[in-house]
Parts: structure tokens; C-alpha cells; sequence
């Protein structure tokens, strides 16, 4: 029993606290977003529609299980409609694209995780978008009940400063570039 004590207590002694060998700078804690947001918006040419969410909850997400769904709006009047039950994992620091399966800019259609035509995959500048979970909203794209064309032949990418999901659209969280935009897409 002595013999093998007595190579434990060593390295135990060796390897404290006092050991310059184990001074190490701590990194900073990583902050984590509360929820998963939309990242990205293409409001292409025809059926050249795509979103994107962005994971930055720390966690890995099961969509479907935690029943995460799109939904618009149409014309920015009405209820929501259209509902889509999202499918798939999102792990940390991971995107995941929707795209409407009809669109003819190839990397639309290859970064795609989950594809669709039609509704709510058919939407253009003045059709709110919202990011559900259970039923109820985490993000949108757009403004609830109004018609404005608030992103009409445009792509919008939410700008890295924004972290969070938000329930009222601020057009000042987004970058908007030209129609068809399409070159960041299934990167964060």
C-alpha cells in the first residue's frame, strides 16, 4: 500500500497550485444567446426565398422536439399562417437554412436543411415572418399588421452586434444588400 501512496502523494505535490507550469490565462466566459434568431432573409428573384437561424444558445437544439415553426403573415394583415414545423438539430454556433425548393440559384437550394414550396416559403418584401416555439413567437422578420414593404428584392443579414431573438422587428438590427444576395448564406 505504501508503494503506491507514495507515487500519489508525489504527483499530488507536483502539481500544485504553487507549480508555475499550471499558470494558464482563463479565458472569458462565453456569453450564450437565450433562444435561437433569425440570421439571414433572401427575398430573391421568383421562388429565390431562403432563411436562416443561427444557434448561439450554447446547447445543441432538436427543432422538431422542442416544436420549433415558421409562420407569415400575409401582406402584413391577418393572423399568422402557414405554419411549417421545423426538422432537424441545430448544434452551437450552427446555422440552419429554409429554403423554398423551387428557387434556381444553386446555393440556395444546397444549403438548404429543410426545403419547401409554397407557403410560408413564398414570401416577399411586405410578409412578416415569425420564428415559433410551442406556438409561441421568439423572432420576427417584418412588422405584425403592417404592409409596409419593409425588405422587397432584398436580402437582410442580421448584424453580429445582435445576439438575441427579438418579438418587434428593428430594421437598424440588419444589414440590406442587393436582390439575390446569396454569398453568406449557410455561414454565421
Amino acid at each position: 500500500m505504501k508503494k503506491l501512496l507514495l507515487p500519489f502523494l508525489v504527483l499530488l505535490f507536483a502539481c500544485s497550485e504553487e507549480d508555475p507550469a499550471l499558470e494558464f490565462p482563463l479565458k472569458a466566459e462565453e456569453k450564450f444567446s437565450s433562444e435561437i434568431f433569425f440570421s439571414e432573409y433572401i427575398e430573391g428573384t421568383s421562388f429565390n426565398k431562403a432563411l436562416e437561424i443561427v444557434n448561439l444558445t450554447g446547447i445543441t437544439i432538436d427543432l422538431e422536439a422542442e416544436a420549433y415553426s415558421l409562420k407569415k403573415q400575409q401582406n402584413g394583415s391577418g393572423e399568422w399562417m402557414s405554419e411549417l414545423m421545423l426538422t432537424g438539430e441545430i448544434v452551437h454556433n450552427d446555422i440552419f437554412v429554409i429554403s423554398n425548393e423551387s428557387a434556381t440559384i444553386p446555393e440556395i437550394i444546397e444549403q438548404a436543411d429543410q426545403l419547401k414550396t409554397g407557403s410560408p416559403l413564398d414570401f416577399n418584401g411586405n410578409d412578416p415572418i415569425g420564428l415559433f416555439k410551442d406556438g409561441e413567437l421568439i423572432d420576427i422578420i417584418g412588422t405584425f399588421n403592417d404592409s409596409e414593404e419593409f425588405a422587397k428584392d432584398q436580402t437582410l443579414r442580421r448584424k453580429k452586434a445582435i445576439t438575441e431573438p427579438s418579438k418587434t422587428y428593428n430594421s437598424q438590427d440588419w444589414e440590406v444588400l442587393k436582390q439575390d444576395t446569396v454569398n453568406d448564406l449557410g455561414k454565421y
